[in-house]
Order: C-alpha cells, then structure tokens, then sequence
C-alpha cells in the first residue's frame, strides 16, 4: 500500500519512503483531526511533546469589541459589560483608571464615571470557563511574533529569553530607527508618525485617517523572544511598522463604530497555533535538534497554513497528507502517544516515576524511586533519579499545559549541594518552555514550588473524550 504526501509542488511518496518520514527524529506539527475533535500536535523524535485540542465554539482570546457597561458592583469593584447581544464579561474596574482617555465612554461626554449604558472598548482577555463568564480588559493590546503593543505604560521591555548582547543590539536598532524616546528614558515614542513607515503613512492618508489629530494613548512595547532569530534589521522593523498600523488604525477608526461592533476578531485557531509554537524549542535545527515540518490532511487548514507561512516569512515545510486508507493520526500512532501524556504515573528511565495529581488549588507531582537500583550509595541512586525527574517535570509541565501553583516532592538528599544543583537544573529546563514559569523556590520540607501562567485549559480539560482512553 502506498502513502502519499503532497508538498506545495505535488509529490508521490512510496511505503518505504514514508515510513522512513514517520520515524524520523525530524519534529512534525499535525493539524488533524482525532476523535471528531480538531487539534495541533507536536512530535519529536517519535515522542508527543505538545498538544492543542480546539474547543468546539472558538476563542475570543483577543477579539476587540465595542461593548455596553450592564451593571456595576461595587461591593466586588467590578461591572459585567455585554459585547454581543446576551453575552456578558467580567470587567476589573481596577483598570478603568490605567489609561483614563482611553476609558471614557465612546456614547457621551466624559465626566469621570463609569455608568450603566456606557459603551467602551474592550478586549477579550480569558474564554468562558466552567461557572465563570469571559474576562474583558480596556487596556488593549496587539501582538504578532516579534512585538507587543499595549496600552497602559510607555516602557519598552524585552523577554527575559533573549540574550544581553542581543537585547543592546535591539535596542540600539529602535533607537536609529527613532522609535525610542531618548529625552524620555528611551520609552516608546508616542506620536504615530513616528511609529509607521513613509509606505504606512501613505496607505493611512489615502484612507482618509488623520494623524495629526489624534491622540495616542499612553502605549509601550514588549519586544518578544521570537526576534532572537530574526537577523535582517530591516525585516524586524517592518513587523514593528506592520503591527503599528494595525494598532493605530483599531483606534482611530474606533470612534466611529456602533456598539456590539467587533473590531479585531480572535487568531484562528491554526494562527493562534503557529504565532504560540516555537520551532526551535529544544534548539534552534541541527544535527542534535533535527528541524520542523508542518503536516495536515485538511486542505482547508494546508491553505490557511500555506498563507500564514507567506505573510509570516515562516521558513517551515508544509506538506498536506493525503490516503484515505490511514488517517494522518493512525500514521503516527497518536493514540499510543496520547495516552501517557493522560495517566497518572510516568515511569523514568532509571526505573523511577513521577504521579502527577491535579486538584481544584494546585497540581502535585510526587518523584518515587520505584524499581530504580543503580549505584551503592543511596544519595547517589536519589540525585540521578531527582535530576531524570526534573527533566521529565519540565516536559510534563508544557505536554499537558498545567498552569498555576505546582509543588514537586522531589526525594529528599541531605546534602545542600545536591538539592542546589537539582534547582539550578529545573531552572534551566523551565526557560526552554514558551510559556512563562518560574522555579520559585525548595521549601524547608523539601518540596519545590513552581508557578506557570496560565495561558490555556490544561490538556485533559481540552478533551471530550478523555474518559475513553
């Protein structure tokens, strides 16, 4: 039986030909189906290392609305503001007086208050969960691969992955590119005409939008981890001008919207993927970091992939997978590799395990020596099993997405040293995750604290068939 996989420029794989593709260590990204439900999962050398399940109704994560003040609370100093018809979110009101300009009702004069009827801009910051309705913020910020706009701040800041010579090289490309203020601290400037390029401010003059009288809001900058791997200084600095425009046009054009209007609508799902996903997450592609693929047997995702790559620049292969006899998942056994990533215990290498246990307030990971009986000392046996953990910790951590407060019980070791080293080891594997986490501290019983923000459901939560496998 044949396989065949068609890249952008058709071509027939042969069994032999395939199998060699499935087995190996180069990483696969698969947006298929598993289950009847849709998902992105990585694999890399031949093991599951992350999954994203998509919800049936899509995320609003993101989306910009003009929506309507319902009813304040004061005794919880916060009110729910509705952004289509019967659909109300949560709104801190701690945040109303981050950027007062810019939360003055858009259907009245502003006097200050914030009242029942009034209509502001708002963005989705969390999906409905459970009991708990969607959070909205008024703080609005934009993002692409490379840059964070926000309002609230005009500081510039830059992830904590990036190198320090990388991060100087950065800021001394923004400060000739006159986007940093040096009279202000080197903070972002905050007239636009600064912020866009001359192709920009033709484009905007010719729609009609009038810079010089508009107003920016107090807005700052992240520079992210992803411009580490962009070298030409040019082309970073055409996504900073691309993702100016985008946020300059939001605002501007904002004033002029009726209520209930949806602004900027969430990422897709395959954008929302691609835009988190970090090709080189366990190194940039080498001999020891074999490179990234991009398979899918629906066509209709290969062409939403096939056009984020190009407005993207993403040097990424994608390929779409085409046999009715096997479905993309049988091919690569995701079942098999699902299940692990689902159970309670993981075993280690050494004959160790780990039991993961999430609960309503925190997750708890207890480290077992099991079956382990290397070495004749026992300190010894228990440093080699805590640091096989710790690396299994880290990879569970992202597989499964777990989030929030999650205490490990390592085996205790008498000796400060071991336990120094177990914590400067942890530390190190947690910075390769995309997602923020931080090794806070070893408590005086030997339990190791760790914090990861939440960006999404944790993994279990994502399925609707998990009681099944």
């Amino acid at each position: 039986m044949s396989r065949s996989i068609a890249p952008k420029s058709s071509v027939t794989l042969t069994e032999e030909e395939t199998t060699l593709r499935k087995t190996t260590d180069q990483g696969k990204l698969l947006f298929t189906s598993y289950r009847g439900q849709r998902c992105a999962l990585a694999i890399q050398n031949n093991r599951l290392v992350e999954a994203s399940f998509f919800p049936q109704i899509p995320s609003k994560i993101g989306s910009v609305y003009i929506g309507k003040v319902k009813n304040i609370v004061k005794n919880i100093n916060a009110c729910f503001v509705e952004i289509e018809k019967g659909e109300l979110c949560f709104l801190s009101l701690k945040e109303i007086n981050a950027v007062p300009s810019w939360n003055a009702p858009l259907n009245r004069i502003a006097d200050g208050r914030l009242l029942e009827g009034d209509e502001i801009l708002v963005q989705v910051t969390r999906d409905a969960q459970k009991s708990k309705r969607a959070s909205v913020t008024t703080q609005i910020s934009l993002s692409n691969e490379y840059f964070v706009l926000t309002m609230g701040s005009k500081r510039v800041c830059y992830s904590t992955k990036l190198g320090k010579k990388r991060r100087e090289l950065l800021h001394r490309m923004l400060r000739e590119a006159g986007i940093l203020d040096t009279d202000q601290g080197d903070c972002l400037v905050q007239e636009c005409q600064a912020l866009l390029s001359d192709a920009w401010l033709s484009r905007l003059k010719s729609e009609s939008v009038e810079l010089m009288s508009f107003v920016l809001p107090s807005t700052g900058m992240i520079v992210r981890t992803k411009a580490e791997e962009q070298e030409s200084a040019e082309e970073l600095l055409e996504h900073f001008y691309d993702l100016a425009a985008q946020y300059i046009r939001l605002l501007y054009f904002a004033r002029y919207r009726n209520c209930f209007s949806c602004l900027r609508k969430a990422n897709t799902e395959v954008e929302a993927t691609l835009m988190q996903f970090s090709f080189n997450a366990f190194g940039a592609a080498s001999e020891e970091t074999p490179s990234w693929e991009i398979i899918t047997d629906q066509k209709p995702l290969y062409e939403q992939i096939i056009h984020y790559e190009k407005e993207n620049a993403l040097d990424v292969p994608v390929r779409l997978y085409q046999d009715s006899m096997l479905s993309l998942s049988a091919l690569y056994g995701i079942e098999g590799k699902l299940k692990p990533a689902l159970e309670t215990r993981i075993w280690l290498k050494s004959g160790g395990y780990l039991v993961i246990e999430p609960t309503e307030a925190l997750t708890v990971i207890d480290v077992n020596s099991g079956k382990c009986e290397d070495g004749k000392n026992p300190e010894d046996t228990y440093r080699s099993i805590n640091l096989e953990a710790a690396e299994e910790v880290a990879f569970q951590l992202r597989l499964r997405n777990l989030s929030g407060i999650i205490i490990v019980d390592f085996i205790n070791m008498q000796s400060p040293g071991d336990n120094a080293q177990l914590l400067y080891v942890l530390k190190s594997l947690v910075k390769r995750d995309k997602v923020k986490t931080t090794v806070v501290d070893m408590t005086p019983l030997g339990l190791v604290e760790i914090t990861r923000k939440k960006i999404s459901k944790p993994l279990r939560e994502q399925l609707h068939f998990s009681d099944v496998l």
